[in-house]
């Protein structure tokens, strides 16, 4: 039942159990009974984890994201409130993954398909309950003389919680008032909404909204047309056109909170409940002109539009942007201290940047193709890949409509660059088509930028040849503009290529290529990253003296000029290298550290790196049970961010730990999956590693036929990739044994 009180119910539940889940609450709203569209399950998930603090780069499809929440609740004993849900199908993915948490749920439909869980009817409040609250909130001495008038009162709210509160709270601010009257305004306030022919509730609704004063009364019809969860009060005033100050609009807030017509959630942050929506929609359209809901979704698209432009320009100064239009001057726009202020502005703001993005791409063709250009740092890591297909969809339709090519080039080009990852041939048809654009425009810099983005789909797609191709016509194109950074970006890219083919000489050339650029232009970033990646070189080829050398040239330029994400890679990698060279107090100092700031922070793909290399020193010191448990969390966090490299890496580890622990069938089985993802992402040192792990395991159990077969594709593939000393040791092993080699 609508406004029966579930929410209420659920979470001040949720607060008695407090002490009960220490490792929190958390709360979502589904959209399931509201007007608005049901929150998609994987939309849901990803609010949960982002609140959770398991966010960063979010996986596609539901299965993954699913999978990492039921990953984070099963370490982490939480309470989650489930509110206002459509059906079992949108709640079962995001239940909890571990008997010790507990989810409440609230829905107007009795989800008779969720197994195991109990139901809970919340009805109406009995008589005695009903006037023992309306007496508490209107006074007892309101009350007490006409008991008859008191219960037409409560049967008039038929019992409903919400409709006594609302009924009590106007009668205890007007003291002229007997309950008689108040039964009188009842009944000349009734105006049912279709939904509720005859109901009380719609005219509990229209006695509340007679009382507000006209301005409060525009302020609750505009604020219906909102299509976020919730409304700060610059949102709000940019809806209703008032002064940009939003002194007014603040007071109508604080009016609209009084009568229980509002909630405040948090401190700013305005909700309006369900029903009381419903009932502003149909204000809105009995009470303004039609013309007038355009112009209001037009304030709004340009409040967050222009903020969010500013914003990123301060979390993305270096950014290569479309010329600013009017869209992105709305007078109602936020402005913020610095890129942390701005960084803030746009987490908190997610579920409405979306919404009203996903709106604007039905509505308004100039916004529609803003938004997504706009918000593309931020899409990237919000891991919202639907939606993003979506807004960008709506941007390309508008843009080909408005006739701009050189933007829709632009577009295309940050389409492919946020879609790499996770749809790498859609990127590539993006980056094709812009190609072709900025081919016919005549502007060489686009073209470049177009064939780098081709490149990193390929990669993204295991076509590491294909990939090397189009980042060299890349690279002559950057040369040609004379664009030094650019040249840069692309080398790295063909950098990431060589090493995982293991092409570790070509590789250890393109990152000198890449240090040299960045000393010429004195990019202190790119130093950084530049000497890190030398030292990642020289550590894989067992050259610690080096490693370390690069490491800490990194370390002093990070220390001065970079940020958190370089210091963290920086504790991983020498920590490696402590570890491989017998210091295993200080790597493990390095990598807990590592580890701590990365979840702090929402870094998976550091996460996965750190948990690898402290799987890998757990097994080399004989903790096969500590090393096992660090390379499947490692594995699954690979897996939600859609690393297949990464999460090759982490079976490759089990299976090393296993096949130490004599664990062979397990070890044979988890080196067969390593060896499918390694040609899945196109890499030869994986596929090499696990085949030369298939062949150790067969000859640790006498089986001759797989060792021999497995055996030589791995040595010719160590061949191939000039890894001559793990070819000659396999080798050496095979040879060991007569039955295998046939002499």
């Amino acid at each position: 039942m609508p406004g029966i009180g579930k929410t209420t119910l659920a979470v001040h539940a949720a607060h008695r159990l407090h002490d009960a889940y220490p490792g929190g609450r958390l709360y979502v709203d589904l959209h399931g009974f509201d007007g608005q569209a049901p929150y998609d399950p994987a939309e849901a998930l990803a609010v949960l984890l982002h609140a959770a603090g398991a966010g960063g780069d979010l996986p596609d499809s539901l299965d993954e994201r699913a999978a990492r929440w039921r990953e984070w609740t099963a370490r982490h004993r939480v309470l989650v409130v489930l509110d206002n849900a459509r059906n079992a199908a949108q709640v079962r993915p995001l239940l909890p993954g571990a008997a010790t948490c507990r989810a409440i749920v609230t829905s107007r439909s009795r989800l008779a398909g969720l197994d195991g869980a109990s139901s809970l009817l919340v009805e109406g409040l009995s008589d005695e309950e009903a006037a023992a609250l309306f007496t508490r909130i209107a006074g007892a001495a309101r009350v007490s003389d006409d008991p008859e008038a008191l219960a037409l009162v409560i049967r008039a709210a038929d019992n409903h919680p919400l409709l006594l509160h609302w009924f009590a709270s106007r009668f205890r601010h007007r003291e002229s008032w007997t309950l008689r009257h108040l039964l009188d305004r009842l009944a000349e306030a009734a105006d049912p909404l279709d939904e509720f022919d005859d109901g009380e509730l719609v005219s509990a609704f229209r006695f509340s909204y007679t009382e507000l004063a006209d301005p409060t009364q525009k302020l609750l019809r505009h604020l219906a047309l909102h299509p976020g969860p919730d409304i700060t009060v610059t949102a709000a005033t940019a809806l209703v056109g008032a002064p940009p100050d939003g002194t007014r609009i603040r007071r109508g807030l604080d009016d609209l909170h009084d009568f229980h017509l509002l909630e405040e959630p948090t401190p700013g942050r305005y909700r309006l409940h369900d029903l009381t929506r419903a009932f502003a929609l149909r204000m809105f359209g009995r009470a303004e002109p039609e013309e007038s809901r355009a112009r209001a979704a037009g304030r709004l698209f340009g409040h967050y539009l222009t903020t969010a432009h500013h914003a990123d320009l301060h979390t993305h100064p270096h950014r290569r942007r479309l010329p600013a239009g009017p869209e992105c001057t709305s007078a109602y726009a936020t402005g913020f201290r610095d890129a942390d202020d701005a960084s803030a502005w746009l987490a908190r703001e997610r579920a409405n940047l979306l919404a009203v993005a996903r709106t604007a791409a039905g509505e308004a063709p100039a916004y529609a193709a803003l938004f997504p250009h706009v918000l593309a740092p931020v899409l990237r890591r919000w891991g919202t890949w639907t939606v993003t297909n979506e807004l960008y969809g709506a941007a390309v339709h508008a843009l080909r409509a408005l006739g701009t090519p050189y933007a829709l080039a632009q577009t295309l080009i940050e389409a492919a660059d946020v879609l790499a990852q996770t749809a790498p041939d859609e990127a590539l048809n993006c980056a094709g088509e812009a190609l072709e654009l900025f081919r016919g425009l005549g502007h060489p810099h686009g073209c470049a930028d177009a064939l780098f983005q081709a490149g990193r789909a390929h990669l993204a797609a295991g076509r590491g040849e294909a990939s090397l191709r189009v980042l060299d016509e890349a690279l002559t194109g950057y040369r040609q503009v004379g664009d030094r950074e650019g040249e840069a970006g692309a080398l790295n890219v063909q950098g990431a290529a060589f090493f995982q083919a293991g092409r570790h000489g070509e590789a250890l050339g393109r990152v000198r290529a890449i240090l040299g650029i960045y000393e010429e232009t004195g990019n202190l970033l790119g130093r950084i990253h530049a000497q890190n990646n030398l030292g990642e070189f020289h550590q894989s080829q067992g050259q610690y003296e080096e490693a370390l050398a690069h490491y800490e040239r990194s370390l002093v330029l990070a220390q001065r000029h970079g940020g958190r994400q370089e210091l963290d890679i920086l504790d991983t990698n020498m920590g490696a290298v402590y570890q491989a060279t017998g210091q295993t107090a200080r790597a493990l100092a390095c990598f807990r550290r590592s580890l701590e700031s990365h979840r702090a922070h929402g870094d998976a793909l550091g996460e996965v790196n750190t948990l690898i290399n402290l799987g890998t020193m757990y097994a080399e010191t004989g903790h096969t049970g500590e090393a096992l448990a660090h390379f499947r969390t490692a594995g699954d966090v690979a897996r939600r961010i859609d690393s297949g490299y990464e999460y090759m890496r982490a079976l490759l580890g089990v299976a090393d730990a296993h096949r130490a622990s004599g664990q062979f069938t397990t070890a044979s089985q988890t080196y067969e999956q390593a060896l499918t993802a390694a040609r899945r992402t196109g890499s030869l040192l994986g596929s090499a590693q696990a085949l030369s792990g298939l062949a150790h395991t067969a000859l640790d159990t006498r089986r001759w036929g797989p060792a021999r077969r497995h055996g030589t594709r791995a040595v010719a593939l160590y061949r191939r990739l000039e890894a001559w000393e793990e070819a000659d040791d396999l080798r050496r092993r095979l040879l060991e044994h007569p039955e295998v080699t046939g002499s």
